[in-house]
This record gives structure tokens, C-alpha cells and sequence, in this order.
């Protein structure tokens, strides 16, 4: 993809228009409690109820006018009483270069017997040990912001049983090969230009649209942050009828680098499928992407902001660059013979600063219906949801609240999928076979493909201190159980019941979560006692059948993560 040359054109057409000087940087979508405390803290009534949140990340300085990110701000953090870096201290070139060092950010994860977790960027799916390195500078100089944040990952990437059937039509391995994993991405880092409320550039961040905390339908963190052009707001622009926020895109995906077979091999038992492999022949893109979001909100009804997302994504690379402003392909027969992929979705967030409460709902689509009559007797073919709420209460006390969330996710197809469009499942595509994916990993909800998810949750906070927990229950693709999975529906010399479609992979498990800051040094602490029910849709081999089904693969499994964060 040309992102450079779109780069240029975006830089030269800001050269001419009057720029206005540039406060902090943006938090990073997935900023252990920074970007937390920027949503709370809207809640609490501290800062613009004007930002929706919905397209992230915000760049506080432009949106709430706060000049140091993640130091002292007497909104957000009132008991912090450290000093930091300032742009006073780090200025250079006779004072027109301005640098700050960004605050460095460890996370170290363990995940017992499978992979766990989803929204952490550049990490994989993986069991065992997984360590995560970020750090980097932050620069600006006139009308430019330029931002170089750099990641590292290593996982010990251990062994585990493979499924014994894999969802077609997305690249999405359930882990990156057989080896030690070490990789290094390019990570939160940009190159921005800002004309008033709008900017322009090159960026590979991670991108969050809509307003989910855990989930989100069409982009999220979940896979590592791709190279992609932007146009977007870096802060609500108001008018006479209230506020909008938008963000456009254009982007190349790349490919795991990774082959694996569908299906487990004929014959065998247990079904136990071939672990994914390398294959150093796969090109590095597979699909290219022109996107779009805004968010909306009414004078007429403060509080409640409404927008709608739009993906266009095709396997074949425009000959010009102005067809990233509509769609990718550059004729209608390169969209019949390369294949294309159109996913939407709408959404609303709520907000209430007077009840320190917030209600929102994303529902996507991934196929246009096709007419009037499918609209209306189908209008859920092809749909994925999530909704959730926050609520807090403030307590006794300076900088003391209490918060309540929950949040519910379900991509997996509704029922009339099952029978219109045998083996569909959101986030996947016949057209293009990598799926709506980046090196491997879903752009949506990291749930997956199929899933579903339901979280309800407290925690206590004083300052940057907090104790938190909550509970959380995954359904592992229900779309592959009902549509792939064959050894469930074995003859009766086998299979007792014909058909035992209560092998439902399901983990669920209590989360206590705990964070504390020792001076600059901010730790996060999370504990997970989790129950996996049928692990990967698996019969115990050797179990006898009770009253009610067979035995399925019944785990406990302990994980723990690590997070640190020192600010200079």
C-alpha cells in the first residue's frame, strides 16, 4: 500500500492552512488506568461531557485540555502530588522541538493450561509466559506531533491440544506456531499534522471504535496495531445542532504467516487437529481497507452520542489514491474476480454526569440484506451485538467512588444463519478468506469468531489505588459447534445419544483485580481462577457416558497478569 505517498498529500494540503500549537499526547488505547481514569472521570463530572468515546484513541490535550497525560492533573488524579517532566525541561532546538520520554509500560501474563485474554494489542494467544516491552518519545514541533512508541513481545508460546476443527474464511490461529515467539512492532507510534480540531497523518496505534470497554464489533486493540492513514478529530467539533467526531482510514492487513489444516485427520481418536505451522511463501498483505466512523451527538439530547462504523475490504491494492476515500477496488469486475468484504455497524452511548452513570449498545452487519422483505423478516441475518453499562458512586472521602459494569457480547450467528448460510460466522468471508483479521488476530471482538461473552464486575478505587472484582463467562464459537463439528454426531455404536451437542467450550471464572502506585511506579495486579468446560469441544477419550452426555475436558486453570508503568 502507498501510505507514504498518502502521507505527503496529507502534509502537503495541512501546509496551508493556519495551525495552532499542540498540548499532550494522546493515551494509547489499552493504557493500564490512564485511559480508565479518563472515562471515569466524565462520569464523575470532571471533564467535557462532550467526548463520546466511541472513536479512541482521545488525544487528551486537544479534548479535555490536560498538558500532561499521564502526570499531574488535579481532574483526574487529586492526590498525586509527584512531579514529572515537563515540556520546559525537555525542550530542544532552541525551544521549537519539543521531546517528552513516554512512561515505559511492562505487562507480563501466565495463562496456565490455553491461551486467555483478548483487546492486548501486540500479545498473542498463548500458554505459559508472555512478556510485553513498550516505551518511546513523544515530539512536537509546530503544527506536527510525532510520536515513536515502539513494542516488544516474547511468549513461551508452550504446547497445548489444537481443535480439532478450525473456522474457514479468517486467518485466525488459535496460536503462532510451535516455537519461542519474539517479535517487535513499530507499535503506538505516528506522524500527525493538526489544523484546529482536525488531524492528518501515518499512524500504526491501535485503533478502538464504539463505545464497548471489552469489546468492540468492528476495531478494537485486540490484534497489534496496523500501518494506516488517517484523517480523523482529535477533539468534538461543535455546532449549532451539538457535536461531531469522525475518523476515515486507509490500511493494508497482513497475514499470520502461519498454515493449518481445517479439519482433524480422518480417522483419528481423539480428534486432535495438526498445530499451526509457518510458511515463509504467504505474501505479508492480504487485504487492503478503506474505513470510516463518526459519532454524533445531538443539541437536542446532551448526553447521548450516535454514530455508525462502515469497513470496505478487498484483496486487491488501488491504482489511485483517491479510491481509499471510497472503495478499494478499481473496477466492478476486480470486485467479482478479487473479492470483497463490507462490514457496518451503529451504536449509542448514553451518558449521565448528574447519575455518574453511562448505558451503550453496538450491533454490526456483515452482509446487506436483500431487499425490502429480507430487511424485514431478517433484519438480524448476519448480526453481532454488545451492550453494557457503568455505574459509579462516589464515596467519603477525597478521590473515593465505587463502580459497577457489566458488559454482554454476542457474535455468534443468530438462528436463521444456521439454515440461510450454513457455516457463516461474523468476522468471516468467502470473498476474502483471511477474514476481517491482522497477523492472525480478530480487529473486532477478540472473542472471536462465533463466541460469546458476558461480564458483571465491581471495583473500589482511592486514587490510584483500586480493588476490583468481577466475573466473566465465554462461549467459545458456537457457530463451529453447530455447523463443523462431525465427531458430536457419530452413529449410535459411538455415540450413545446420536447427537451430543452439550459439548459447549465454555470458560468461566472470577477475576480480582488490585492496582497501587509506589511514587512514578504504577502496578497493576490481576488474579483469574477460571473453570473450562470441553475444552476445545473435546470428549474425555477415556470417559464412560453418564445419565446426561459424555464427559467432556474439565479443567481448573490459574492465570495472572503483571502490569508496571513508570512515568519520568
Amino acid at each position: 500500500m502507498r501510505s507514504s505517498k498518502i502521507f505527503l498529500c496529507l502534509l502537503l494540503l495541512a501546509s496551508v492552512f493556519q495551525l495552532q500549537s499542540l498540548q499532550a499526547q494522546p493515551i494509547s488505547v489499552g493504557m493500564p488506568f490512564f485511559e480508565e481514569a479518563l472515562r471515569r472521570g466524565q462520569l464523575l463530572g470532571k471533564l467535557d461531557s462532550n467526548v463520546s468515546f466511541n472513536i479512541r484513541p482521545v488525544h487528551v490535550g486537544k479534548a479535555f485540555n490536560i498538558s500532561n497525560a499521564h502526570g499531574l492533573d488535579t481532574n483526574l488524579f487529586p492526590l498525586d502530588t509527584l512531579k514529572y517532566a515537563t515540556w520546559a525541561d525537555q525542550s530542544y532546538w532552541k525551544g521549537r522541538i519539543r521531546l517528552l520520554a513516554l512512561p515505559v509500560y511492562t505487562h507480563t501474563q501466565f495463562n496456565q493450561h490455553h491461551p486467555y485474554g483478548w483487546a492486548d494489542g501486540a500479545r498473542i494467544p498463548n500458554r505459559g509466559l508472555q512478556q510485553y516491552v513498550s516505551g518511546g518519545v513523544y515530539a512536537k514541533l509546530g503544527f506536527l506531533e510525532m510520536q515513536y512508541r515502539p513494542e516488544l513481545v516474547w511468549a513461551q508460546n508452550k504446547d497445548f491440544e489444537a481443535p480439532p476443527h478450525r473456522t474457514p474464511g479468517i486467518d485466525h490461529p488459535e496460536r503462532m506456531g510451535t516455537e519461542t515467539y519474539k517479535e517487535y512492532f513499530r507499535g503506538q507510534s505516528f506522524i500527525k499534522a493538526h489544523i484546529g480540531p482536525i488531524a492528518m497523518g501515518y499512524s500504526t496505534e491501535n485503533i478502538w471504535w464504539g463505545p464497548g470497554q471489552k469489546n468492540a464489533i468492528i476495531l478494537s486493540n485486540n490484534a497489534p496495531g496496523f500501518g494506516h492513514a488517517t484523517i480523523h478529530t482529535n477533539k468534538p467539533i461543535k455546532t449549532r445542532y451539538g457535536s461531531i467526531e469522525f475518523q476515515w482510514i486507509a490500511a493494508a492487513l497482513e497475514h499470520s504467516g502461519f498454515r493449518y489444516p481445517l479439519d482433524y485427520p480422518v480417522g483419528n481418536w481423539p480428534p486432535i487437529g495438526d498445530a499451526p505451522q509457518r510458511d515463509t511463501s504467504i505474501a505479508k498483505y492480504h487485504s487492503y481497507v478503506s474505513a470510516a466512523v463518526f459519532s454524533v451527538q445531538p443539541k437536542i439530547t446532551p448526553g447521548l452520542f450516535i454514530g455508525a462504523t462502515r469497513i470496505d475490504q478487498r484483496r486487491q491494492e488501488p491504482e489511485q489514491l483517491w479510491r481509499y476515500l471510497t472503495n478499494v477496488a478499481t473496477s466492478a469486475d476486480a470486485v467479482q474476480t478479487v473479492g470483497n468484504n463490507g462490514i457496518i455497524s451503529v451504536f449509542a452511548r448514553y451518558l449521565l454526569p448528574k447519575a455518574h452513570a453511562e448505558f451503550y449498545v453496538e450491533m454490526g452487519r456483515e452482509d446487506w440484506f436483500w431487499d425490502m422483505e429480507d430487511l424485514i423478516t431478517n433484519p438480524y441475518v448476519t448480526g453481532a451485538w454488545l451492550a453494557g453499562f457503568k455505574k459509579l458512586y462516589p464515596l467519603p472521602g477525597k478521590d473515593r467512588w465505587l463502580e459497577v459494569y457489566g458488559e454482554v457480547t454476542k457474535i455468534q450467528a443468530p438462528v436463521a444463519n444456521y439454515s440461510r448460510s450454513v457455516g457463516y460466522s461474523f468476522y468471516t468471508n468467502g470473498d476474502v478468506p483471511t477474514g476481517w483479521s491482522h497477523r492472525g488476530q480478530v480487529l473486532g471482538a477478540g472473542i472471536g469468531p462465533g463466541s460469546n461473552m458476558n461480564t458483571l464486575g465491581v471495583r473500589w478505587g482511592k486514587g490510584f489505588h483500586t480493588f476490583g472484582v468481577h466475573a466473566e463467562r465465554v462461549v467459545h464459537n458456537e457457530d463451529l459447534l453447530y455447523n463443523r463439528i462431525l465427531y458430536l454426531k457419530l452413529n449410535s455404536g459411538l455415540n450413545q445419544f446420536f447427537i451430543d451437542d452439550s459439548k459447549h467450550f465454555v470458560d468461566w471464572g472470577i477475576h480480582l483485580t488490585h492496582h497501587t502506585s509506589f511514587k512514578k511506579l504504577l502496578v497493576g495486579y490481576r488474579f483469574h481462577l477460571m473453570r473450562t468446560y470441553n475444552f476445545n469441544w473435546r470428549y474425555d477419550p477415556f470417559g464412560a457416558p453418564g445419565p446426561f452426555r459424555f464427559p467432556g475436558i474439565n479443567v481448573w486453570s490459574m492465570n495472572a497478569d503483571i502490569s508496571c508503568v513508570y512515568r519520568f
